[in-house]
């Protein structure tokens, strides 16, 4: 009979919907998985054997009062978190005292460090400078405008997005064609004006630091890794667009991977993103948690990285074989009925 362990999987991307899955093929554990969100309409209650409702917008200190009370009255044993994860990791020692086992990055100041986009960037500019585009920090509408000049003389578009960020949700492409009559008949998407940009930022100044850079044309690689007792696995995926991603070893990705992971030595799963621009690889972000597409690395592997983890978590050591081949992993929609 299997050991069952209870984990909690606090307000997730959908995609935690995959991940829970994964976890629920242990071979030797029982998952049981409690699911709570801010919507109880969220697929991911499929595949939860309880699900309940979060409180919706409250500070961090309250928060963490919610999370460590659910802990306790649920005796969960591992707190996979997304949501709160700064002020979790801040006070890892008190789910420690209640003898929870959290995945998320016991280094804080390595965690601050990595949740700012424009922190990591002035980290990684000491260790790995070529993989660093350029950039300026920005705080008031004047700042931007200078900031945009200056880039704008080197490349063709120019970019924003706040330095804490996640999602994309900041982000916008810099782009003067959609003022112009023609651009009724163009998606405009993520684009925005240069005034548009400076008037909506001028109404709260000075505001948080914003990040301005070229907007990098390639495709994007996002790196799924997780640091074993047997070493290092890490999964790259080209993502070029389409639903099509190809998990590709070539030697350039190869070579940027193992030299970010020699400066970050993280204990938990992360995820590491670059893009091409005419033919250089350039840094993205790092996340400190699972990627909303680990399941494509997963199954296109046939490596269980959420598994691996959390059975790592506790003190266990799967083992896992990685063939460093080339595969083309997709998705289609799944129709669900909630």
């Amino acid at each position: 009979m299997k050991k069952v362990v209870r984990v909690w999987f606090n307000h997730w991307f959908s995609t935690a919907y995959y991940i829970i899955d994964l976890l629920k093929k242990d071979e030797a554990i029982d998952f049981y998985v409690i699911g709570t969100n801010m919507s109880l309409d969220s697929p991911i209650k499929l595949m939860c054997d309880e699900w309940q409702k979060e409180p919706g917008f409250i500070s961090d200190e309250e928060y963490l009062d919610f999370c460590l009370a659910f802990c306790k009255n649920n005796h969960i044993e591992v707190f996979v978190p997304k949501r709160g994860m700064e002020v979790i990791c801040q006070n890892l020692y008190r789910f420690d005292e209640l003898s929870v086992k959290v995945l998320v990055e016991r280094d804080y100041e390595k965690f601050v460090t990595l949740k700012d986009k424009a922190k990591t960037y002035d980290y990684f500019s000491n260790f790995a400078p070529s993989y660093i585009p350029m950039y300026d920090v920005v705080n008031t509408s004047r700042e931007l405008e200078i900031a945009y000049e200056r880039i704008a003389k080197y490349y063709e578009r120019v970019c924003i997005k706040f330095a804490q960020d996640e999602g994309a949700r900041s982000f916008r492409v810099i782009d003067p064609s959609i003022s112009e009559n023609k651009g009724l008949y163009r998606a405009v998407g993520s684009k925005i004006t240069l005034k548009q940009a400076l008037s909506l930022l001028s109404q709260g100044e000075p505001f948080q630091d914003l990040i301005v850079m070229p907007y990098l044309e390639g495709d994007e690689v996002s790196i799924d890794c997780l640091y074993t007792s047997k070493g290092l696995i890490y999964v790259p995926r080209i993502k070029n667009g389409t639903r099509i991603t190809e998990i590709c070893y070539n030697q350039e990705i190869v070579d940027a991977c193992h030299l970010f992971c020699k400066h970050l030595k993280l204990t938990m799963p992360f995820n590491i993103q670059f893009r091409y621009h005419e033919n250089q690889l350039y840094l993205l972000e790092i996340n400190t948690r699972m990627s909303g597409g680990i399941q494509l690395s997963s199954i296109g592997t046939g490596v269980n990285i959420p598994s691996i983890a959390i059975n790592q978590l506790l003190g266990i050591n799967k083992d896992w074989h990685l063939e460093y081949e080339y595969k083309k992993v997709t998705y289609i929609e799944k129709p669900l009925i909630l």
